[in-house]
């Protein structure tokens, strides 16, 4: 099992249905090719955690890295696990306030990439033990 973290800059204003059709396309691409995860939005910026077989992940990485869309795409981590993090989330959303966004991207790019969840509000308990797990695999 493939696993990607990656952030990006939205290149024009993303509004709530732009926002909100961009998760339908994504769910749908995703359940279709057995990918899942989980979908960080603040203010034109995106934290994305995608996890999958390579020969689907890797494709759909290369093609947000050129999508018109995105700018400033980085590779926050990138790695394998034996077990699917976000099962049964074919594109979760989570949408935190700006101190917990800035916090998330702070410790991805400078703490090797670990999550400490305590820190960041996920009321859904499905999403929250998901990134518990994914904090233990990193």
């Amino acid at each position: 099992m493939h696993q990607l973290v990656y952030r990006s800059q939205a290149r024009t204003n993303v509004s709530e249905p732009h926002l909100v059709a961009l998760l339908e396309q994504a769910r749908a691409h995703n359940q279709q090719h057995g990918l899942t995860g989980l979908l960080f939005y603040f203010e034109g910026q995106f934290v994305q955690f995608l996890e999958g077989c390579a020969t689907e992940l890797e494709p759909l990485y290369a093609r947000i890295q050129q999508d018109a869309r995105h700018g400033q795409v980085t590779t926050l981590y990138q790695g394998t696990s034996t077990q699917r993090v976000f099962t049964g989330w074919s594109m979760a959303f989570a949408e935190p306030g700006a101190e917990e966004f800035y916090w998330l991207l702070d410790y991805l790019e400078t703490q090797q990439h670990r999550l400490l969840l305590p820190k960041i509000p996920i009321p859904e308990p499905d999403l929250r033990k998901a990134l518990e797990t994914l904090l233990r695999a990193a």
